[in-house]
This record gives C-alpha cells, sequence and structure tokens, in this order.
C-alpha cells in the first residue's frame, strides 16, 4: 500500500510538472516571439513565425532593400520545461533558452571569422581545424573574452573596428555561444543563450550590426 502511494504521488507530479512547463514555456515562447515582431519590423517587409521543436519556434524576417541582410531566419529553442529532471539537472548543466540567427547578406564578404568563448577550448581547435582558421589579435577588448578566428587578419581587424558592434558583442558576452562569418556562404551565424525577452534583442542587434558594418566597409572600399 505504501509504495503504490508514492508511485501514485511520484507520477502525479510528473503530470502536474509537466502540464505547468508546457504552459509556462508557451508564455515564454509567446514573450519571445513579440520581442522579435517588435524588433525586427521596422527593417522588414515580413516577419513570420512557425512552431519549432519542443514548444520552441522558428521565425523569418525579410529585409527591405535598404538593410544588409535579404533576409534573416531565427530559431528559439526552450529548455524542457515539462521534464521534472530539467529541474535538479540544471543546477549542473546550467541550461538555458537559445537563439540561433543566420543572416542572409546581399553582397559577399572577402574573409572567414569566427568568434567563440575562450572557455570552450574543444571548440576552438575543432573549428579552426575544421575552416583553416588562425587565431588573432585584434585591437580591442574582444581577445579577454573570446577566441578570434580568422582567415585574413586585415580584414578581421577592419571589420571589428566598429565600436558599436565591440559594444554590443562585450555587452553580450555572457550569452554569445558562437558569432560567425562566412565567405563562402554570405552568411552570418550567431547563437546565443536568452534569460528574457530583452536578450533577443541585444542578439539581434549584434546580427544587424554585423551587417551594417559590412556595408559601411563597402562604401568606404568604393570611394577608394
Amino acid at each position: 500500500m505504501y509504495e503504490f502511494t508514492v508511485i501514485f504521488f511520484v507520477a502525479l507530479l510528473f503530470i502536474v510538472i509537466y502540464f505547468v512547463g508546457m504552459r509556462r514555456n508557451r508564455k515564454i515562447a509567446v514573450k519571445y516571439a513579440k520581442a522579435i515582431k517588435d524588433h525586427m519590423s521596422p527593417r522588414s517587409e515580413f516577419v513570420g513565425f512557425r512552431p519549432y521543436s519542443r514548444g520552441g519556434f522558428r521565425a523569418l524576417s525579410k529585409l527591405k532593400e535598404k538593410e544588409a541582410f535579404t533576409q534573416i531566419e531565427m530559431a528559439v529553442s526552450l529548455v524542457d520545461r515539462e521534464n521534472l529532471m530539467h529541474y535538479p539537472l540544471s543546477l549542473l548543466t546550467k541550461d538555458r533558452d537559445r537563439l540561433a540567427c543566420w543572416g542572409f547578406l546581399k553582397d559577399p564578404i572577402p574573409f572567414d571569422l569566427e568568434i567563440l568563448p575562450k572557455s570552450n577550448e574543444k571548440l576552438c581547435k575543432k573549428i579552426a581545424s575544421e575552416k583553416n582558421l588562425k587565431e588573432v589579435a585584434v585591437k580591442n577588448k574582444l581577445n579577454k573574452s573570446f577566441a578570434v578566428l580568422a582567415s585574413d587578419q586585415n580584414s578581421t581587424n577592419k571589420f571589428l573596428s566598429d565600436h558599436g558592434l565591440q559594444k554590443h558583442i562585450m555587452e553580450t558576452k555572457d550569452a554569445i555561444k558562437r558569432l560567425s562569418i562566412s565567405h563562402k556562404e554570405s552568411r552570418t551565424y550567431l547563437i546565443g543563450e536568452l534569460t528574457d525577452a530583452s536578450s533577443i534583442k541585444s542578439l539581434l542587434d549584434i546580427l544587424v550590426s554585423c551587417g551594417e558594418q559590412k556595408q559601411r566597409l563597402k562604401v568606404i572600399r568604393s570611394r577608394l
């Protein structure tokens, strides 16, 4: 009888956590989606959404003609709040919601760049080897928190010389897991952790700043 009672209450607890966690994730997803809509609409001709993964969603922003990107795709992944085991495990794993963004540039970019947290040495070595990149020293504070890997040091220093871009990166340094610029694909990729709706805007500002800096450098080259 005692064992049955314990099993009953444990099962009930799992059910309660499942529905409470699902409801909480739905509310959080709505807040994230609203933040994306509010932040990207002034720059976009269209912003749309569709379900993705476990309570998460994907978003597509087709940007206006004056912007550096043709479109920005976003994927928001939510932690498993419906699972009772998430809560004790999260104390160890420090799992958080995540945002991944792909910004597709209108014009080609002449170099490859990876900005990664210095603490993730394994990922730094893996990407440097796979993409044949070298760690470079940049003339700002980024090297204190990040490993900067690039195919061309001069182009990288010019690109990262913008104070606005530096400011956005350093203000969000604890959330950024990877910032990548691909010469071959003419796209910028960013992945970062989310703490609230405002962190969506902070991460998107980094992506937008990358596009704006690309446009500025293009104008400078055209005048030479």
